[in-house]
């Protein structure tokens, strides 16, 4: 890959992932007081989960999410633990029905607050 690409890439990536995170700060804490189905979309959605019930932010997150995740294996740069990785997980999780101890919208939510809160031990 020539410079000039990894640099737009780079570039497109830290716009992805800023615009993911800040959509996530701004629906995160109503989704877990609210417990709406923020996690299901058209990847994520049990059969038995309306697509009119959903948030309209949750295709939005959904695009951008694995957006930033494709980015950062095309730069080789780790995507576990990334905003992305951390969304689609909760999305994969929030969908799992056959896992009866799965996380509600609520958990997941308050959960996905605290991996993307700022770090203080540092």
């Amino acid at each position: 890959m020539n410079d000039s690409l990894a640099r737009k890439q780079d570039a497109q990536l830290r716009a992805t992932e800023q615009q993911l995170s800040t959509m996530l700060a701004v629906v995160l804490p109503r989704v877990a007081s609210s417990g709406e189905l923020l996690f299901f979309n058209t990847e994520f959605r049990p059969p038995d989960v309306e697509r009119h019930w959903l948030p309209e932010e949750a295709e939005e997150l959904l695009d951008l999410a694995q957006a930033s995740v494709s980015l950062r294996e095309e730069l080789g740069q780790p995507a576990l633990g990334s905003v992305g990785q951390l969304f689609l997980s909760a999305c994969a999780e929030a969908a799992n029905t056959s896992n009866a101890n799965r996380r509600g919208p609520r958990q997941l939510a308050t959960w996905l607050i605290g991996e993307l809160a700022p770090s203080s031990d540092g």
